[in-house]
C-alpha cells in the first residue's frame, strides 16, 4: 500500500527515478534530434513539393496519361537502366513516381500525369534527404542505424520508468494530469513534464518499439514470431518457357484490369527477373489516398495467367508486422492523423527540455549555491571586520 499512497517513500521508485534521470540526460540530445526530425518528416512530401515545385507540378490539365505511356517514357529517358515500377499520383503527390535501377545507381523519377513527359529526378542530396538520413541513420550509415536502434530501446525503457515515477499517489493522481499555470515557473515546468509525459507515453512507446524494428528487423521479427507465429507467404511466380518472350506491358495491364473493373492502376511492379510475377495494384479512388489498401493482381509475365497467393489466416504476429511501418510514419490516415503525429512527435523534445531544466535548477544550481556559500560568508565577515576596524580608528 505504501507505493499506492506514498510512492515517494519507496526505495525502488527512488532508484528508478535516478535511472530515468541519468538515462534522459545521456540520451536526451539523441531523443531531441530523432523525434524532431521524425515529426518534420510526417510532411516529407509537402517539403519536397516546396523545395522542388517543378517536379511536383503538372504542366497542364486533362485526362490522366496511360500507365504504359508513363513506363515507356521512363525507358526512353533512361534506356540503360531497368524500370522497377511506377506509382500513380496520390492525394499529396500530383505527379507520377517511377523507379529505375542499374548496377551503379538507383533513381526516383517524377513524370507529368497528363503528358507522360519526364519532369526530373528527385535529388540524391537535398534538405529532405539529409533530414531522412539524420532520422534513420544519424548520418552514419549502418553504424548510425544500430546506434539509433539502441537509442530507441533506451527510449522504451524511459517510457516504462517514467510511468512508474509519474504515479503521485492515490490522493493526487488526477492533479498530475493537468498543468496549473498559476503556480511558480518551476512548478509549471514540473507539471508540464508530468502531464505531457503521461498523455503521450503510449505514442512515444509505440515510436520507440517500432524504431527498434527499423534498426534490427530480423531480431524484431523473431521476437514477434515467438509470441505469435508470422505467416510466411511465397510471392507468386512466373513459369519461364523456352524461347517465349514476356508479354508486353500493355497486354499484361489489360489482363490485370479485367480482374479489377472500374478501378484505376495505382501501382505497377515490374518483374525483377525471369521468374518473378508482374504485379498491378488497383484503387477505386483517383487520386489514390495516402495509406489506401490496394487490390493486388499477380500475373505470369509469359502467359498473363492470374497467379493468386495462397489463402492464409492472419495471426496476431501478421497484424503486428503489417502495422509497424504505418504506425511509425503515420501514413494510414488523412491530414488529421499526420497533424497528430507531428504534434505528439514533439513531446519527447519537450520532455527532454523540461527534464533538463528541472535537473539544472534543482541539482546543478543548488550545488553551485552551496559551494559558493562559504566564500560569501567569509567575504561578509571580512567586510564587517574592516568596517569595525575603521570605526575604531576614527574614535
Amino acid at each position: 500500500m505504501s507505493f499506492i499512497d506514498r510512492p515517494q517513500s519507496v526505495f525502488a521508485r527512488r532508484a528508478l527515478f535516478q535511472g530515468h534521470l541519468w538515462l534522459g540526460l545521456i540520451a536526451g540530445s539523441y531523443i531531441f534530434v530523432v523525434c524532431t526530425t521524425g515529426a518534420a518528416l510526417v510532411f516529407r512530401i509537402e517539403m519536397q513539393r516546396a523545395l522542388h515545385p517543378d517536379l511536383f507540378t503538372p504542366s497542364s490539365s486533362g485526362p490522366a496519361a496511360d500507365p504504359v505511356a508513363i513506363m515507356e517514357s521512363v525507358t526512353r529517358s533512361y534506356p540503360g537502366e531497368k524500370l522497377s515500377g511506377i506509382d500513380a499520383p496520390t492525394a499529396e503527390r500530383p505527379t507520377y513516381l517511377a523507379y529505375t535501377s542499374s548496377r551503379e545507381d538507383f533513381r526516383a523519377l517524377l513524370l507529368d500525369p497528363v503528358t507522360a513527359t519526364m519532369l526530373g529526378e528527385i535529388p540524391k542530396t537535398s534538405f529532405v534527404r539529409t533530414l531522412q538520413d539524420l532520422h534513420f541513420d544519424l548520418l552514419g550509415g549502418r553504424t548510425g542505424r544500430i546506434v539509433n536502434g539502441i537509442g530507441a530501446a533506451a527510449l522504451s525503457l524511459m517510457c516504462v520508468t517514467g510511468l512508474v515515477i509519474w504515479w503521485p499517489g492515490r490522493a493526487s493522481w488526477r492533479r498530475s494530469l493537468l498543468i496549473d499555470w498559476r503556480r511558480h515557473w518551476k512548478r509549471i515546468i514540473w507539471d508540464l513534464h508530468s502531464a505531457v509525459g503521461i498523455w503521450t507515453v503510449l505514442f512515444v512507446m509505440m515510436w520507440a518499439v517500432t524504431g527498434v524494428y527499423f534498426a534490427f528487423p530480423s531480431a524484431f521479427r523473431s521476437a514477434v514470431n515467438r509470441i505469435s507465429p508470422i505467416t510466411v507467404t511465397r510471392t507468386p511466380q512466373s513459369t519461364p518457357r523456352d524461347g517465349r518472350e514476356p508479354l508486353s506491358w500493355r497486354a499484361l495491364l489489360d489482363h490485370a484490369q479485367r480482374q479489377a473493373p472500374g478501378q484505376h492502376v495505382a501501382r505497377v511492379v515490374v518483374p525483377f527477373d525471369d521468374k518473378a510475377a508482374f504485379l498491378a495494384q488497383f484503387s477505386p479512388i483517383r487520386p489514390t489516398p495516402i495509406g489506401a489498401d490496394l487490390f493486388p493482381v499477380y500475373l505470369d509475365q509469359y502467359s498473363g495467367a492470374v497467379r493468386t497467393p495462397p489463402a492464409r489466416g492472419r495471426t496476431a504476429g501478421d497484424i503486428v508486422m503489417a502495422w509497424v511501418s504505418p504506425l511509425h510514419v503515420g501514413n494510414f490516415g488523412g491530414i488529421g492523423i499526420r497533424l497528430t503525429w507531428l504534434l505528439v512527435g514533439l513531446a519527447p523534445p519537450v520532455l527532454f527540455v523540461t527534464g533538463f531544466v528541472m535537473w539544472w535548477t534543482r541539482v546543478v544550481r543548488a550545488r553551485w549555491v552551496r559551494v559558493a556559500q562559504p566564500g560569501r560568508e567569509a567575504a561578509r565577515a571580512d567586510l564587517l571586520d574592516r568596517v569595525v576596524r575603521v570605526g575604531l580608528r576614527r574614535r
